[in-house]
């Protein structure tokens, strides 16, 4: 088939002004692009490296472009079976999923002060909650996890409509998957209250087949010659996942639908926890930079201080096996839109070697893909 290219240059040296008139009336406005395929034909080198691989790194991506009148919706490759480790974006269901449950409580805030059992220092889920964002704490996402228990979130996430996120186990620890949450003892001003669930068996065909890499590196550190098994793992797909951010940041378009019930002020909280830098919590900006964990357009800081003056980002990031996963919602003076992306930056495709691209392929793809999307979209 002739590309519109080549129709063009074939009548390139025709003089009759009458074809002109109807053919640029027909033919003379092209369609507009998906941004999201115009990003990923940029010619910059950390998009263009990627874009030579676009199958191996198993990229999805979800645009929502908001505008006044009617927010535009724009996807690439997203498909709800194609699984991928979510890593720390499951802290934004489970912090929300917090909140919840202290408002069908009694008795407790998020400046309640907690402790787990057999620990002696105290922590608030308003603390815990600022800490997963800022610095993806996993510790504070393991004393949430406890808080909650694997029935009431994955019950809430299904009450919800996320059928295609499901949230089993802790992060980081050895009893990850212990069906046994620990004792959450909150102090009252008078008295003391316990949480404690003890949760269902995963079905084991509910998340069947869900394997991973070539080979993989087990808990012991011996290497299987075949791929790991995640169906025990935790899992949200790229659609929920946008869904989610949408919901903090879009409530107008739920007010008759069902979504997580936050009230203002809570809301205000999650923003400005997803949007806060490490030096809220008084750390130092040699460890833990501004663009701590936040890729979308800063994750290589290759941006000049005019744009960084004019843009707000909150966000939740997500790194592990080789996987690497961002949601958020990006502000500045023109645009307003809701990016979530994936993609495998696992070149030897070994599970568990701890030998990823991070670095040199996925945050710098994720910084100029989202910079691409910010300078060439206009919203009014």
């Amino acid at each position: 088939m002739i590309s519109y290219e080549e129709f063009i240059l074939s009548f390139a040296g025709m003089k009759n002004p009458i074809f002109f008139t109807i053919f640029f009336l027909i033919f003379g406005c092209k369609p507009t692009k998906n941004p999201i395929d115009f990003a990923i034909r940029s010619s910059k080198p950390s998009i263009s490296i990627v874009k030579k691989n676009l199958k191996s790194h198993e990229i999805q991506i979800k645009l929502t472009v908001i505008n006044e009148e009617e927010d535009i919706n724009y996807e690439f490759n997203v498909d709800n079976e194609d699984y991928f480790y979510p890593a720390s974006t499951v802290k934004l269901p489970i912090a929300l999923l917090a909140i919840e449950k202290v408002n069908e409580s009694k008795y407790i805030t998020l400046d309640t002060p907690f402790r787990l059992e057999n620990e002696s220092k105290k922590y608030t889920l308003r603390d815990e909650i600022l800490k997963m964002f800022v610095i993806s704490d996993n510790e504070s996402f393991n004393r949430i996890f406890e808080f909650l228990g694997q029935d009431y979130i994955n019950g809430k996430l299904n009450a919800l409509g996320f059928d295609n996120t499901k949230i089993f186990h802790r992060l980081s620890v050895e009893d990850s998957d212990n069906l046994n949450t620990k004792k959450v003892f909150f102090f009252l001003k008078k008295d003391s209250i316990s949480y404690q669930t003890f949760n269902r068996e995963i079905d084991p065909n509910e998340m069947n087949g869900l394997k991973k890499g070539k080979k993989f590196y087990n808990n012991n550190g011996d290497l299987v010659k075949k791929p790991m098994d995640f169906s025990k793992k935790n899992k949200i797909s790229i659609d929920d996942l946008h869904e989610m951010t949408a919901q903090i940041y879009l409530p107008e378009n739920y007010i008759d639908k069902n979504s997580f019930k936050l009230d203002k002020e809570q809301r205000e909280f999650i923003r400005e926890a997803m949007s806060a830098s490490p030096n809220k919590l008084g750390l130092s900006k040699e460890e833990y930079p501004e663009n701590f964990v936040k890729f979308f357009v800063r994750g290589d800081e290759m941006v000049n201080d005019s744009i960084k003056n004019n843009l707000n980002i909150y966000n939740k990031v997500g790194t592990a096996y080789g996987q690497i996963t961002e949601t958020a919602f990006i502000d500045s003076d023109t645009n307003k839109f809701i990016l979530t992306a994936t993609m495998y930056v696992n070149e030897n495709d070994i599970i568990n070697d701890d030998i990823y691209e991070y670095e040199s392929v996925g945050i710098p793809f994720f910084a100029s893909f989202a910079r691409e999307i910010l300078s060439n979209i206009k919203t009014e």
